[in-house]
């Protein structure tokens, strides 16, 4: 579990479907991501039922979001194509949109940034956006991430191919 001055980040569970499915719904909020808008309580379910496997298998590690003091679910967060040989991984990060706007997200990247470097010995932490995406492409930023390039039809999302912009930043920068 990692805290911060107004949020927890803890591993993420089979009981936070609900909330999950919240913020996976929201056509607003799935445009930019890699999943696609679930649909039902179920397809919420189904990926959360795949997430402490790969969280033990240090493959994937989401964590939950939220609020303190009284817990409130508020979106997700974490890694992604760990190497630990090459000291690197990918970082993703999914906010209901009711919270948008309050710094949550940057909280919450810097802490994970932080983490990566001092508790897993990664020496890059990197991530990528949509390049329409300027919510996303802030938070990198405003948490010292610096922009690497410009990855044209980068990923097929949603039945079609985006360009994406890619951050990083490096241990010790």
């Amino acid at each position: 579990m990692l805290e911060t001055e107004r949020l927890t980040l803890r591993q993420i569970t089979v009981a936070d479907a609900e909330d999950v499915f919240a913020y996976g719904s929201d056509p607003e909020v799935t445009k930019y991501m890699i999943f696609p808008t679930h649909r039902t309580l179920a397809d919420s379910i189904q990926w959360l039922q795949g997430v402490p496997g790969e969280f033990a298998r240090k493959e994937r590690m989401s964590f939950a979001i939220t609020l303190k003091p009284d817990g409130k679910f508020i979106g997700s967060c974490g890694f992604h194509d760990i190497s630990p040989k090459h000291h690197r991984l990918m970082m993703g990060y999914v906010l209901n949109r009711n919270y948008w706007g309050n710094g949550y997200m940057t909280e919450a990247v810097h802490e994970l940034i932080c983490f990566a470097f001092e508790e897993m010995s990664m020496h890059r932490v990197a991530a990528t956006c949509d390049f329409d995406n300027v919510r996303s492409a802030a938070v990198m930023e405003r948490c010292g991430m610096k922009l690497e390039g410009i990855l044209r039809d980068f990923e097929l999302r949603h039945g079609r191919f985006v360009t994406a912009k890619t951050y990083a930043i490096l241990n010790g920068n």
